[in-house]
């Protein structure tokens, strides 16, 4: 087998904030190099404001959703799905300075896997669609980089899917979000607005248990900081977790794992389910994001 690595957009200035569109290939495509380049505003970019310069990341299919996530939450995949933390260049405070960070639109829990990943497709049918902000207090100067890589020959038996819920509780306690019934899941990515910090302990997500047919499945009761905790076993303390910026990129997020060592052996199958919840106990009544990472079939 033969992968192909392709340029689909060479260095494109967006003039203004919004959508742009491109057609992805028609050949089976393990994942798509997202680089963001900037330049810095008076001091050093943090990675989160680079980040933020990609409000949304949708990838379709026939209209169709296939991935659809913030900047900073594909960030965030990148870091708890590939397992790996995204490079930042030139990590300097001068002002104007280039920047640029790089982050990977998977098909798959694992890159060039020719059983998990974008199946073939027709030209025109499968599109990346970026929203972006040219320009945030700390980020100007948006230059968009975006390559692909095929797999040539590749017959997949299923791909990654991964679209974001929202949620804004009406108040603290018991709180439930309904999670997509079909395929089967590798694990859910949680943000939360609150986390501890300074001398409070307040958290958005204070506790999560999953629901199966009102049944408790894998999850019957954990708390924020254990699962926040718990993620360092994905990306590890590696050189660029925590940049000279100091920022935490991963700081508002948890994972639900149902894939600990990238394989099938603990797969949450929601096929056969009538219902499937996750029942979030709210400490703070602000905004949370849910993202399902699923393996769906071509």
């Amino acid at each position: 087998m033969q992968f192909l690595r392709t340029v689909i957009v060479q260095d494109v200035t967006p003039a203004a904030d919004g959508d742009v569109t491109y057609d992805l290939p028609v050949n089976p495509v393990s994942h798509i190099n997202l680089t963001i380049k900037c330049l810095n505003v008076t001091n050093e970019a943090t990675v989160a404001e680079i980040a933020a310069l990609i409000v949304n990341v949708q990838v379709l299919h026939r209209g169709t959703s296939i991935i659809q996530m913030s900047g900073p939450d594909l960030l965030a995949l990148n870091h708890l799905l590939l397992r790996h933390a995204p490079i930042v260049a030139n990590q300097i405070a001068t002002d104007n300075a280039t920047r640029s960070l790089a982050l990977i639109i998977p098909f798959g829990r694992t890159l060039y896997n020719p059983s998990e990943c974008f199946p073939e497709s027709k030209a025109g049918e499968l599109q990346l669609r970026l929203t972006v902000d040219i320009e945030n207090a700390g980020a100007d100067g948006l230059i968009l980089q975006i390559e692909a890589t095929e797999l040539l020959g590749a017959s997949p038996s299923r791909h990654l899917k991964a679209t974001t819920l929202t949620t804004t509780p009406a108040a603290t306690g018991a709180h439930d979000i309904d999670l997509p019934i079909e395929n089967p899941y590798a694990g859910i990515m949680l943000w939360g607005t609150t986390i501890p910090a300074t001398t409070a302990w307040t958290t958005t997500i204070d506790q999560v248990k999953l629901l199966a047919d009102n049944t408790e499945i894998f999850y019957s009761l954990a708390n924020w900081e254990s699962l926040h905790a718990e993620i360092v076993t994905r990306p590890g303390h590696q050189p660029g977790y925590i940049l000279a910026d100091g920022d935490d990129q991963i700081a508002h997020y948890s994972y639900l794992d149902f894939s600990p060592h990238d394989k099938d052996d603990f797969l949450l199958n929601s096929g056969p389910l009538s219902s499937l919840k996750l029942r979030v106990t709210v400490g703070n009544a602000d905004a949370i994001r849910v993202i399902p990472v699923e393996l769906a079939r071509p």
